[in-house]
């Protein structure tokens, strides 16, 4: 039976992970910061993907706390066409979590600068 590594890393990691973990998720993140609003079915359009496959990440997404719903899930939403934005608060503050995480300083742009010369 295979074993998990679980190494230890700083609190909020996973989540900050689930939010980048596929370039599907990233795409939509991405699609919705510049386009603005928009509904599944223009998200698929936009990235030429399934609307199954939007949505599905779309609703991911959403329970992760980086898109915001209108009409919310809470609501009943009676064939109503839901229209996604990104919080971009919380975008930034998982970017942030993931980035400590990888060990770069986000006051220190010059650490980046050493990854490009790898």
């Amino acid at each position: 039976m295979p074993r998990y590594a679980r190494p230890k890393i700083p609190s909020g990691t996973e989540r900050a992970i689930g939010v980048f973990s596929n370039s599907t998720k990233v795409a939509i993140v991405g699609y919705l910061a510049k386009a603005g609003p928009a509904t599944r079915g223009d998200v698929a359009r936009g990235l030429e993907i399934g609307v199954p496959t939007a949505q599905n990440n779309l609703v991911q997404l959403e329970a992760e706390g980086v898109l915001i719903a209108d009409p919310p899930a809470s609501e009943e939403r009676n064939g109503q066409r839901v229209r996604y934005s990104v919080d971009v608060d919380e975008v930034t503050r998982r970017y942030s979590i993931l980035g400590r995480a990888l060990g770069l300083n986000e006051d220190r742009p010059e650490d980046l600068g050493s990854l490009r010369k790898s």
